[in-house]
Order: C-alpha cells, then sequence, then structure tokens
C-alpha cells in the first residue's frame, strides 16, 4: 500500500505540468483549427476565382474607333502648362497630400490637362507618357528620322 501511494506521489504532476499540459493541448486545438481554416480558405479561394476566371477574360481583339471633331491640342513647357491650369481649373497645379497609411507627403503635379469647355488638350511637347506618342504624330505628323 505504501508503495501504491509513493507510486501516485512520485507521479503526480506539479501545479506548473498541468498548464504546460494544457497550454501544450490548447496550441495543438489552435493549429488544427487555422490548418483545417487556411485549407478551407485556400479552396473556397480557388473555387471563387475559378468562377469569375470567365468574366474576367478579355477579347483578343479590340477594336474602339472614335471622331473628334475640333479638337485643339497645345504643347507647352511645363511653366506655361502650370499657368494655363491656374487660369483653366483656378486651383494650383502643385499640390502636397499624404496617404492615409503613411506620414510621408506626396507631391502631385500637372503634368497635362483636358479643357471641355474649349475642346482643348493641353500637355508638353514630347511627354507621351500624358499625350502619347501617336497623337504627337497626329498632330505633327512624321517625325523619326527615316531609315
Amino acid at each position: 500500500m505504501s508503495f501504491a501511494v509513493s507510486s501516485f506521489i512520485m507521479f503526480q504532476k506539479s501545479p506548473t505540468d498541468h498548464l504546460l499540459t494544457s497550454l501544450s493541448r490548447a496550441f495543438r486545438q489552435v493549429t488544427y483549427i487555422v490548418r483545417s481554416s487556411v485549407w478551407s480558405m485556400a479552396f473556397f479561394t480557388s473555387v471563387v476565382l475559378g468562377m469569375l476566371s470567365g468574366c474576367a477574360t478579355t477579347p483578343t481583339r479590340y477594336v474602339e474607333e472614335h471622331d473628334i471633331r475640333q479638337l485643339k491640342v497645345v504643347f507647352l513647357d511645363e511653366r506655361s502648362l502650370h499657368e494655363r491650369w491656374t487660369q483653366v481649373a483656378g486651383r494650383d497645379p502643385i499640390r502636397f497630400t499624404a496617404p492615409m497609411s503613411d506620414t510621408t507627403p506626396i507631391v502631385k503635379t500637372v503634368r497635362g490637362f483636358y479643357d471641355y469647355t474649349s475642346n482643348t488638350l493641353y500637355c508638353e511637347k514630347w511627354n507621351f507618357e500624358v499625350c502619347g506618342h501617336e497623337l504627337h504624330h497626329a498632330v505633327l505628323g512624321q517625325f523619326h528620322p527615316r531609315d
């Protein structure tokens, strides 16, 4: 009998051991739940993306034609463009904004604009990024050196 009692006492866990065992069980359960949730979300996402992929496809061929009558294109240097913007829009051509997720300010500068009242497109000459390379050809003609 004393052996059974001493044996029981020898294998009895301390409160710290109970806590560690409980935490270990809880961790295993949470790990199982997270793993199953991750796999469930991955499966759900792949099903939704598969269903939407038909909507997202673009046609391989595309033609869109516009006939713009009495369009005026004005090429200006940057300073003149900013002055014209101030005249037309009544606002500063350079402004600072701060995104909500960051404290670093962003400088936004007018690089070109379209005036609906006069049907006029204003942009810097040779700035293809804003006015487009082909628009320059439409206005100025052939400007590449011929080979």
